[in-house]
Order: C-alpha cells, then sequence, then structure tokens
C-alpha cells in the first residue's frame, strides 16, 4: 500500500489541500482559490475540492476566503481494504509533528460505499491508533475531546479509497460569519450570498440592489467584499493552536486590508423587522455607515442598479399568494434599470422572464436555484 506522509513543512513546501464549500457552487470556490494563491482546485466530489499549494495557503485561504467552509491539511490518500489497513497506516504517519502529546484530538470520519465497518468503528479505532502511536514511543498520550478537541483528525472513506486530513478550520465552519447576531428561519448562508453576487459580475464600487435583504446576509457580504474586509474577522480557526504553524501569520492576513472601495449597496424590506436585523448584523459587521438599509415594497420601489441579487421568498402559504408576488416583482424588474440580476429561489416554474442561466443546487433537503437574469 503507496503512501505519501507530509511531516512538519519547511518553508516553500507544497501541501495538498481539501476544501469544502456549498454543493453545486465548487466553481466559484475554484476560482476564489486561484485568486487568493494561485492554486488550481478540482472537484473531488459534491462540495469539495482538491489542491496543491505552499503552506502559506492555509492562512491566505482562512483570513480572506468568503466560499469555504472547511479547509484542511491532507496527509495521505491511498487505496485500502480492511480496517487493519486504515489503523496500520497511522503508524506510519508523523502524527507526533502535528499533535503534541499535551493536546487534545478527535477523529471524525464519513464513509461512503459498501464496508464491513461504520464511521464510529473508524473513530474508534483510528482514535486508539493514535494513542497507541505515542506509547509506542514512551511519550504522554494526547487526550481524547469529542466536544471542543485542539485538533481533528478528518478520515474520509470513499469505496476503496481513504484520505486523511488535519482540520485547519476545527469545529466552527468558515460560513457562520461572527456577524450574525440576528438571523430567520430561512436565512442565507453567507458563502451562497457571496455565490451569487459572484454570479452577478459584482465588483467593488458597483451598485448593488437587494430589495428583499432578510437578515441582510446579501448587502452585508457585498459590502465586506468592496471594503476587503476579513469575513473571519473575531474568529480564530483551529490552525492558530497548532504547533506546526505560526498564528500570526494568520491574524496579520486577517488585519490587513487595502482599504478597499467604499460600496454602494442597498438592502430593502418591507418587514421592518426584517430592516432592523440588516442593520443589527450590519452595526456588529462594522459597516452600517457604508450601506443603505430601509423599509420598503420592492414590487412598487424604482429599481436603478448596477446588479439586483436577492434570495426570493418561497415560504408562503399558498402557491397563488406567492405567484401573485413574484409577478409583481418581476414586472417592477423588468421595469427599472440594471445590467444583471441574480435570484435564489426553490419556485422557479413561477419566475416570469426569461433565465439566461440556472445554477441548480440543494439549500438542505430543498432544490433550488440560481437564476441569473440579463
Amino acid at each position: 500500500m503507496s503512501i505519501e506522509s507530509r511531516p512538519e513543512p519547511p518553508a516553500g513546501t507544497e501541501w495538498v489541500f481539501l476544501a469544502t464549500t456549498n454543493r453545486d457552487l465548487e466553481a466559484v470556490a475554484i476560482d476564489e482559490i486561484e485568486a487568493l494563491t494561485g492554486a488550481d482546485a478540482t472537484v473531488t466530489h459534491p462540495g469539495m475540492v482538491r489542491f496543491t499549494a505552499d503552506i502559506a495557503a492555509v492562512y491566505t485561504l482562512h483570513a480572506r476566503a468568503r466560499s469555504l467552509h472547511r479547509i484542511m491539511l491532507e496527509l495521505v490518500r491511498t487505496p485500502f481494504e480492511t480496517l487493519d489497513d486504515l489503523t496500520a497506516l497511522i503508524g506510519r504517519l508523523a502524527i507526533p509533528a502535528y499533535l503534541g502529546s499535551e493536546q487534545s484530538f478527535a477523529v471524525r470520519a464519513k464513509r461512503r460505499g459498501e464496508h464491513s465497518f461504520g464511521s464510529p468503528d473508524v473513530e474508534r479505532e483510528l482514535g486508539q491508533a493514535i494513542i497507541d502511536r505515542y506509547r509506542s514511543q514512551g511519550q504522554p498520550r494526547p487526550a481524547v475531546d469529542l466536544d471542543d478537541p485542539d485538533l481533528i483528525f478528518r478520515i474520509i472513506v470513499r469505496g476503496n479509497t481513504v484520505t486523511v486530513a488535519i482540520d485547519a478550520t476545527g469545529q466552527r465552519s468558515l460560513h457562520r460569519r461572527w456577524y450574525r447576531v440576528r438571523e430567520h428561519e430561512a436565512s442565507l448562508r453567507p458563502t451562497i450570498a457571496y455565490a451569487m453576487c459572484q454570479y452577478a459580475g459584482y465588483q467593488p464600487g458597483d451598485r448593488l440592489l437587494d430589495p428583499m435583504c432578510g437578515c441582510g446576509t446579501i448587502p452585508i457580504e457585498a459590502a465586506l467584499t468592496s471594503l476587503d474586509l476579513s469575513p473571519t474577522l473575531n474568529h480564530d480557526p483551529a490552525l492558530t493552536a497548532f504547533q506546526f504553524l505560526d498564528p500570526q501569520r494568520y491574524h496579520q492576513l486577517q488585519r490587513d486590508t487595502d482599504s478597499g472601495t467604499r460600496p454602494a449597496v442597498t438592502g430593502l424590506d418591507i418587514d421592518d423587522g426584517a430592516v432592523e436585523a440588516t442593520r443589527a448584523n450590519a452595526r456588529e459587521a462594522d459597516i452600517l455607515d457604508s450601506i443603505t438599509v430601509s423599509t420598503e415594497d420592492a414590487t412598487v420601489i424604482d429599481i436603478e442598479t448596477d446588479v439586483v441579487v436577492t434570495d426570493l421568498p418561497f415560504g408562503i402559504r399558498t402557491n397563488t399568494e406567492l405567484r401573485v408576488l413574484y409577478d409583481a416583482f418581476f414586472e417592477n424588474l423588468q421595469a427599472g434599470s440594471w445590467e444583471r440580476a441574480v435570484v435564489h429561489t426553490a419556485r422557479e416554474e413561477l419566475v416570469p422572464i426569461e433565465i439566461s442561466e440556472t445554477i441548480p443546487m440543494r439549500r438542505g433537503r430543498l432544490e433550488t436555484s440560481i437564476l441569473v437574469i440579463e
């Protein structure tokens, strides 16, 4: 069984990275990874991309990437046959180079395919193999902490191939932005909001209108992008506790900004509560003075902007009521002045105008679409 183990990296050493993102929106993540690191990523399976880059990418992506959920350092990817092969694999990896004996760890496994074992078996056996590795060398054993570990080993089993990776992000996914102090039941993921802005061709300084802004995720993500502010402000990912990485490199990148471009972003909603939630989140993001927020009806406002980006409601109780809203909004949209509109909806059949591009996706268990209109 071939194996490539990666010990503590000297400067300039290239690593294999795995990054997770929204399923069906991998193209946005691939473009962003290339823009930030120069790396050419490819999709390994839905919601995950793989690429090779200098170790510096782990700091850059955590501090600046807006489309990623989790970033991992791949230690090995290799074929296997039995669970014993997986435990033997741990014995050949340079585990002590990554995990200090005084640190805590957890093993998290995901399995796809037909096997004689389940994910809990992988987690139990490989966790024990890590402990045995330290015992065999006469070192104190690291503690297992399933709730708040210093380091998480991710084991990805797909068919007869296993990947062992270190989770540099940790317990909290990067899509959980610090500014989200107010949410509603169907709040849009910030990483989806960013992807929608990319499909709209949004550039810093463009006029962007979200006429149904909910709790403000789309206008806030657009404003943060325009201002070149880190999407992970006030958040320390797991990498900052790793013995083989320098947390100061991350913190410096997190603080760095070229001051960006003042945004021309507007968020509107007919619901006063939604407008107040947007203001609260924008205030937490420290950009309230950089966006315009007010209570307005999207079916009657004058639309004059560069791009329209919005998450259309699809939870209204009756189809009749929803159709009336869609008809009125799109009639008003067509009467406005704009270059490109991007909407997210679970009811594409109710959109009464021509669609230029459809990006099918899933939002939880719900099949939805991002629609590009030109």
